[in-house]
């Protein structure tokens, strides 16, 4: 990704200061020590993510959308921030035409 990339809900539950520190060391260490410390720095990830989905909110609650809100159009609308330009035309273009579906939708009811 880009140098000013952005975490998303996920990372930011995922990320650790510790695993940061980690991750900072990588590059400095001989080609077999990063292998071995990579696949450290996974192993630890995996962790924290099977450890989110076994708590007692069984997942990202930061990401629960109020009920009635249109999930599709939420999450294409979360998406388009790690986006080019052109892709974010695209989810623009799909977010018009789920509009213009739902709106026909309504009409015929």
């Amino acid at each position: 990704m880009e140098e000013s990339s952005k975490f998303t809900p996920y990372d930011e539950k995922m990320q650790t200061r510790e695993l940061q520190m980690l991750k900072t060391m990588v590059p400095y260490m001989s080609g077999t020590r990063q292998k071995q410390i990579a696949i450290f720095i996974q192993y630890l990830e995996l962790q924290n993510t099977l450890k989110l989905f076994s708590g007692s909110q069984g997942g990202l609650a930061i990401c629960e959308i109020p009920e009635g809100t249109d999930r599709r159009s939420s999450m294409l609308n979360a998406m388009r921030q790690y986006c080019s330009p052109k892709e974010q035309e695209t989810i623009d273009m799909l977010l018009n035409m789920f509009s213009i579906l739902d709106n026909y939708e309504l009409f015929l009811k």
